[in-house]
C-alpha cells in the first residue's frame, strides 16, 4: 500500500503553457511534433528551476510552484528568462532543421503564456510523487482559457497581487467569469516585445564550398525532390536499404545539424554525424561525416540534390576527415561502396513512389 500524505500551505502557482499546441499538433508529424513540444518543455522546466518546483506536466503546461509567497520581481525576473529562453531555442531548432516536415518548419508559429496565481492548496503525496489540488489550483487551471487578446503573456491573479510593485511590464485589468467560480479579476503583460531581445543562435559552418575538388558520382532518381531529402535524411529509413547494415542507434529521433547516430555493420561500425543541410525547393545540399569505430578512419560525405524534369539528380562527393581528397588507393573503394548503397536507395525510393 503506497504511504499517502496531505499538507495544507499556501504557495505561488506558475503554469507556463505552450500557445499553439493544438493547431501544431494536428497539422504535423505527429512523432516529430510531440518531441519538439518535450524539448520546450524542458527548456522552460529548466528555466524556472530552482526558484519553481516542477510538480506536474500537462500536455503543453507545466504545472509549477514555490512555497509561499514569490515577489513580483521575482516572478518577472523566472518569467521573462524563461520567455527568452524559449524563443532562442526555436531559433536554433529553426537554425538546424533537416527534415521538411510540418512539424520542423512551423516551430516558430509557437508562443508561451505565463498564468502566476496565489492561495492555499493540498499538497498530497505519494511516493516519490506530488499532487496540488484544491479551489485555487482550479483557479489557476481555468484562468488557462481567458480573454487575454494576445497570445504571449504573464498574467497574476489579483489573489496574488497585493499592493504595490515595481515592474517594467506594462499591465492592463481583465476579467473573466468561470462557471461556479464566478468573476476572476487580473492584470496581463504582453510579453512579445522581449523577443527583440533574444539574440539569434551562431551560424553553422559551411562545409559546401571544400568538395570541389572531390571526385562527383550521378545518380539520377525517378522522384521527386522531397521525397529524396526525406529519406536521405531520416535515419530510420536506412534500415530499408544500406547493404548489411546490422543496427542503429540514434541520439535523437530526429535528425538536426549536430545530431549523430551509429551504424552497425558486421565487423565495424560508423559513427555518423549531420554537418550542414542547406537549400530549397529546387536544390539541397546535405552534408554528413562518418568516422569508424575500428580504424578511426573519417569521411566527409556529400549529398546534392537537384530538381530534375524527370525526378531528381544526385551528385556525391566525399573527402577524407581533415578534408582532403581520399587517396588514390582508397578512392575507388569508398566511391563504389558508396555507389552501390545510393543506388540500393535509389530503387528503394523509386519503389515507394510506385506504391503510392
Amino acid at each position: 500500500m503506497l504511504n499517502r500524505f496531505i499538507i495544507m500551505q499556501q504557495a505561488t502557482i506558475l503554469i507556463p503553457d505552450i500557445s499553439g499546441y493544438t493547431h501544431f499538433l494536428t497539422k504535423t508529424e505527429l512523432s516529430h511534433s510531440t518531441h519538439i513540444v518535450n524539448e520546450l518543455l524542458q527548456v522552460i522546466a529548466d528555466s524556472l528551476q530552482p526558484k519553481f518546483t516542477l510538480a506536474e506536466i500537462e500536455g503543453d503546461a507545466l504545472l509549477t510552484y514555490a512555497d509561499g509567497k514569490v515577489p513580483q520581481e521575482e516572478i518577472e525576473a523566472v518569467v521573462t528568462e524563461a520567455f527568452k529562453n524559449f524563443h532562442y531555442y526555436l531559433k536554433v531548432i529553426e537554425r538546424d532543421t533537416v527534415c521538411r516536415c510540418g512539424a520542423c518548419n512551423s516551430v516558430s508559429e509557437l508562443t508561451l503564456k505565463f498564468i502566476v496565481h496565489y492561495g492555499t492548496f493540498e499538497e498530497v503525496k505519494i511516493a516519490h510523487f506530488t499532487k496540488l489540488s484544491g479551489p485555487d489550483m482550479i483557479i489557476a487551471h481555468r484562468l488557462m482559457k481567458n480573454s487575454v487578446p494576445t497570445d504571449e503573456y504573464v498574467l497574476l491573479t489579483n489573489n496574488y497581487l497585493q499592493g504595490d510593485s515595481i515592474t517594467e511590464l506594462d499591465y492592463r485589468s481583465g476579467q473573466d467569469n468561470y462557471e461556479i467560480l464566478g468573476d476572476i479579476s487580473y492584470q496581463f503583460a504582453d510579453l512579445s516585445h522581449l523577443k527583440q531581445e533574444v539574440n539569434d543562435p551562431e551560424k553553422q559552418d559551411d562545409f559546401a564550398e571544400l568538395f570541389g575538388v572531390a571526385r562527383e558520382l550521378v545518380l539520377e532518381i525517378d522522384a521527386p525532390l522531397k521525397d529524396v531529402h526525406a529519406v536521405l535524411t531520416d535515419n530510420t529509413e536506412k534500415v530499408n536499404y544500406v547493404p548489411g547494415l546490422v543496427n542503429i542507434e540514434m541520439d535523437s529521433s530526429i535528425n538536426r545539424v549536430g545530431t549523430t547516430h551509429v551504424c552497425e555493420f558486421d565487423g565495424d561500425s560508423f559513427d555518423i554525424k549531420t554537418l550542414q543541410d542547406v537549400g530549397e525547393q529546387d536544390s539541397i545540399v546535405y552534408i554528413e561525416q562518418a568516422q569508424s569505430l575500428n580504424n578511426g578512419f573519417t569521411l566527409l560525405a556529400y549529398y546534392e540534390l537537384t530538381k530534375t524534369e524527370a525526378g531528381t539528380r544526385l551528385s556525391y562527393r566525399a573527402l577524407t576527415g581533415d578534408r582532403e581528397p581520399i587517396p588514390s588507393e582508397m578512392e575507388g573503394m569508398v566511391y563504389e561502396q558508396n555507389k552501390v548503397g545510393l543506388t540500393s536507395m535509389k530503387n528503394y525510393i523509386e519503389s515507394k513512389v510506385v506504391a503510392a
